[in-house]
């Protein structure tokens, strides 16, 4: 994304250099859902599986929604307006760029959390917390607000629009 906002697209036309670009982050973005998905299968009561998969996209489709409602609110921490890409300045599009993309790629930290061995994925399958109420409580609640704040978010977008700071 920077090198596309700095104009090094390797003689690709910047439309086809954003294509890939956006077509290689879905291509990462479906590698990584597919194992997740496949222990959260396995960690659910047999018989449930439809209903955990499910469960485990609406979270990581409400997930999305959030990071675009999120981005919107980081829009004012740097002037990425028409008038400052105007004036060429490109500053804060390349720092805004930045910290979105750590904070995509931050999920990597929590990568050794995750079960090593189907021994392991076992042993979690039979701790006594892995029924918890609280924790279902827990996921459905964030789910809901998540669902909720990107709502919110969008309609705010649409009815006020530059109501967080940011261009318009």
């Amino acid at each position: 994304q920077i090198l596309l906002i700095k104009g090094i697209t390797f003689g690709l036309s910047p439309f086809l250099f954003a294509l890939g670009d956006d077509a290689f982050a879905d291509f990462i973005g479906g590698i990584q859902f597919l194992p997740t998905t496949i222990m959260m299968v396995h960690l659910c009561p047999a018989g449930s599986e439809g209903a955990s998969y499910a469960m485990f996209t609406t979270m990581s489709n409400s997930a999305y929604s959030l990071a675009s409602a999120f981005s919107t609110l980081l829009l004012g921490v740097w002037d990425v307006s028409k008038d400052a890409m105007e004036r060429g300045d490109l500053t804060g599009m390349v720092n805004l760029t930045a910290l979105t993309t750590l904070i995509q790629v931050s999920g990597v930290l929590f990568v050794g959390l995750l079960p090593r061995t189907k021994e392991d994925l076992s042993n979690l399958h039979s701790d006594p917390m892995s029924g918890s109420k609280i924790g279902g409580f827990i996921f459905l609640f964030v789910t809901f607000v998540s669902v909720l704040y990107s709502l919110a978010v969008g309609l705010l977008n649409i009815v006020a629009p530059g109501w967080s700071g940011e261009s318009r």
